[in-house]
């Protein structure tokens, strides 16, 4: 699928694959895009953008920096939906804010243009994760169908959602009545892992977009996907399960966020029990936690 970029702001527009880039060209004002026949809004499947709906706006945050190459992966992933047309504002904090929950800095938070590592345009933000959410709204005046958070290097389940930057911007964003996705993927760098979530997560935005584009999908609870440390072959379905309240008891020097990748649990309990067996888990996550 081609995708066309507009050049006059940090925003990536990912329109339906019959439409051209002739916006990246010097008619960029004077070429509309093309529409699709006007469908029901209100079905939630594929193609539910059309012309008379607009395309999905999305806000993409990390907790990981501007500079983390992991946010490209799931760029160049929402570029290939031929049956939506896309929307996307990178709004990222300018460095590393892993841990800090849905922290925030009092007075607000500055933010400047930049590039991802892949090259696509973005704001910068100085700044926790849950600061670019609020810079997002407020400071922007960005009115998305949806936040997406990640993708996070490190799962962040079980009781781990609860100090995760990634979740906090998630929870920021419902708090404001911005339905919201995180996805995490293992510690380790793995493209192959980005990738997996970066499937998950268009899956899931291409199955609730005609509740998100109408306004329709709930924001009582952010939803959560979490990667298993396991080659994308290894992996078993989706799992939607519960969030663990507790972490269970491992063997000295056992690392937490190990996966087995064996199955070896078909009906995991919660988040940790499915990724620790190789399954990625599907969370709903209150926003006070």
């Amino acid at each position: 699928m081609r995708r066309a970029i507009r050049l006059l702001a940090p925003t990536l527009v990912f329109p339906l694959a019959a439409l051209a880039l002739a916006a990246c060209g010097d008619d960029d004002d004077e070429a509309g895009p093309e529409t699709t026949e006007a469908t029901d809004p209100t079905a939630e499947e594929a193609g539910c953008t059309t012309g008379e709906t607009g395309p999905l706006q999305i806000v993409l945050v990390n907790d990981d920096g501007v500079i983390n190459p992991a946010v490209d992966v799931l760029i160049d992933r929402l570029a290939e939906e031929d049956d939506l047309e896309l929307e996307v504002t990178v709004v990222a904090p300018a460095a590393e804010r892993s841990g800090s929950s849905d922290t925030t800095t009092p007075g607000g938070a500055p933010y400047v243009e930049a590039t991802t590592p892949g090259g696509n345009a973005a704001y910068s933000v100085d700044g926790y994760p849950a600061d670019a959410v609020i810079v997002a709204l407020d400071d922007l005046g960005l009115e998305p169908h949806l936040v997406v958070s990640g993708i996070n290097p490190g799962q962040n389940f079980g009781p781990l959602a609860s100090i995760s930057g990634t979740v906090g911007a998630a929870r920021t964003a419902i708090r404001r009545g911005v339905p919201a996705l995180a996805v995490s993927a293992g510690l380790e760098y793995d493209q192959a892992q980005f990738e997996a979530g970066a499937d998950l997560a268009a899956a899931w935005i291409e199955e609730k977009c005609g509740a998100l584009i109408t306004g329709a999908y709930q924001t009582d609870t952010l939803a959560s996907i979490n990667i298993p440390a396991c080659a994308p072959e290894q992996m078993g379905s989706l799992q939607e399960v519960p969030r663990a309240l507790e972490m269970p008891a491992l063997p000295e020097g056992e690392n937490v966020f190990a996966s087995t990748c064996d199955l070896a649990d078909p009906a995991p309990a919660d988040d940790v029990a499915a990724v620790r067996s190789g399954y990625p888990s599907l969370t709903q996550v209150e926003p006070e936690i």
